[in-house]
């Protein structure tokens, strides 16, 4: 459906009546074609010849769409929320943050959730930021055309099924108040938390004045995406596929002007990350990327490099395949028996990070700590030949490219599993296809990585029987039932006896083996100031604004 609002019909007939003042202006807020859009090396130059302050941000993993609610891709939402806004930033202790919303709160019977946006917020074509984008933004979400894929994200709101699709036309109940107040109407009383938390952490707001008249259905290949405008503190400029995007400053954002002219967020090999450290070709690394450990020693007792290891809730996973009628419940705990954790954390990680035995670690408050991290072979292998395993089946592994402790932990892992007998085939992909493969069911075992969440119900949509990004295949509904049971208790008693049974059966049916959960290790150029160190909403990208670069 083509979402037309009151105030694009407005628009529309002011233009029919000012022919002659409304030709085709450039709406994109990128370039026209008579501009010209100056390469990385033409940028660097400029800084050097002209005093244009240039920052490079480094990632080593790929992006796949701008579309913000068509992925789940950590690389794209690095560079999507330089771009685009969300309503708050999330910070690792649970606490929030402003970010388009200068304020919020609920009603007294916490089914309704109001957020008061700052009103110096503009396009960057120059509209205002309305409450009227906020509703469009969840219209679009929640749409029966498109099945986004952070659509379940919408289910917790009235006007929309278990699934968050909408239930007719414009069901969700988003409402504009007022020009920069939207209340959003929950389904039942609940932690408004999982909303602040989750919903928040994939849910970009996007221009309804420019997006309104496309038909849900063909807005996700949309050329807007190709030349995207939001609101968010960088301004798109232009883009070499897989290779690096290009950004001016906003310098009207609302937040604070950024201290740099032009921002180069480019794709680089994790074994390059010191040098161009070093050599000043990077500033900082990207939210998701992480210094090599064989480097981490060097990193930190550089000159000129800020090095900093902090813990996360970010943890890495092998997903088990359990339609394959050989990966039994039985079998699946063997894996995780004969899975040595405390190697890969002591000897890939060099202590930078923690052994996991399920989504949440030890200091997370909903964590249930009957459940502990156990190591046995002997067992592993006695419950292996119980089962009648077939010696000479050989299980495909999936693991991405570029990624250099899941490939390493790979082979740890195939070593651990060849010991109880059995053989393991490890595949390298690059991590769309895994993502594709692992989503249709095309493999025995694969590493998946998550950004976890100050909230326990992050990883529920992945063992929900039907959402997409249900790797493991799993068809019992038990689990996505209990972990969204969860999200209809007020109180954390209550929320926390529902998240220790979830926690329990995720256990007892084993469809993933958890392994480790990631430090975040940091690096920028000390020639920035301001730079958050700490995961806020699990990348650190969120306050390039308040970057302060001294060169």
């Amino acid at each position: 459906m083509k979402r037309k609002s009151a105030k694009a019909a407005v628009a529309a007939l002011v233009c029919m009546m000012a022919l002659s003042a409304c030709g085709k202006a450039d709406t994109t807020g990128t370039p026209g074609a008579s501009e010209t859009v100056p390469s990385q090396a033409e940028s660097q130059q400029n800084t050097n010849e002209g005093g244009e302050k240039v920052i490079t941000i480094a990632q080593t993993g790929d992006w796949d769409t701008f579309m913000v609610m068509n992925t789940t891709n950590a690389g794209a939402d690095n560079i999507n929320e330089l771009m685009f806004d969300r309503l708050m930033t999330i910070n690792t202790d649970g606490t929030f943050e402003p970010r388009l919303a200068d304020s919020w709160e609920t009603n007294e019977a916490q089914d309704k959730i109001i957020y008061h946006l700052n009103e110096n917020a503009v396009w960057h074509d120059g509209e205002p930021v309305t409450a009227e984008d906020v509703v469009y933004s969840a219209q679009v979400a929640s749409s029966a055309e498109y099945n986004y894929l952070r659509r379940i994200r919408m289910q917790y709101f009235a006007g929309t099924d278990e699934t968050g699709c909408e239930l007719s036309e414009n069901s969700v109940e988003v409402a504009a108040v007022d020009d920069h107040t939207v209340e959003f109407t929950l389904k039942s009383p609940m932690d408004p938390s999982i909303i602040y938390a989750l919903v928040n952490r994939d849910f970009f707001i996007i221009p309804e004045h420019l997006l309104s008249g496309i038909s849900d259905a063909e807005l996700v290949n949309s050329p807007f995406w190709q030349k995207p405008v939001g609101s968010g503190p960088c301004i798109f400029d232009s883009m070499e596929s897989g290779v690096s995007v290009e950004f001016k400053a906003n310098k009207d954002y609302y937040l604070g002007t950024p201290d740099f002219d032009r921002l180069v967020f480019k794709k680089v090999q994790s074994s390059n990350l010191l040098s161009g450290l070093m050599s000043g070709e990077i500033d900082a690394l990207s939210g998701n990327t992480q210094l090599p450990l064989a480097d981490w020693d060097a990193a930190c007792s550089t000159e000129g490099v800020t090095a900093k290891s902090v813990p996360t809730f970010a943890y890495q996973y092998m997903a088990m395949n359990t339609s394959r009628d050989y990966l039994t419940e039985d079998i699946r705990h063997a894996i995780s028996l004969a899975i040595n954790r405390q190697v890969i954390v002591d000897q890939l990680l060099m202590g930078q990070g923690r052994v996991a035995i399920g989504p949440l670690p030890d200091d997370h408050k909903y964590r249930n700590q009957d459940i502990q991290p156990e190591y046995n072979p002997e067992k592993a292998k006695e419950m292996v030949e119980a089962a009648g395993w077939d010696a000479n089946r050989e299980l495909e592994v999936l693991v991405s490219t570029g990624n250099e402790v899941r490939e390493k932990s790979a082979i740890l892992i195939q070593q651990d599993l060849q010991k109880i007998g059995i053989k393991t085939r490890i595949q390298t992909l690059d991590f769309p296809t895994l993502l594709t493969n692992a989503r249709n069911g095309d493999y025995d075992l694969c590493f998946i990585g998550s950004a976890g969440s100050v909230d326990p119900s992050e990883s529920v949509p992945n063992v929900t029987a039907g959402y997409m990004n249900n790797f493991t295949q799993l068809t019992d509904p038990t689990l996505g039932e209990v972990g969204e049971s969860g999200a209809k208790e007020i109180t954390f008693e209550a929320r926390k006896a529902v998240y220790d049974e979830y926690q329990q059966i995720l256990f007892d049916q084993m469809p993933m083996a958890f392994l480790y959960f990631t430090n975040d290790l940091f690096a920028y150029s000390s020639s920035l100031e301001n730079v958050r160190e700490g995961a806020i909403d699990y990348n650190v990208n969120k306050n390039v604004w308040a970057w302060k670069v001294n060169k």
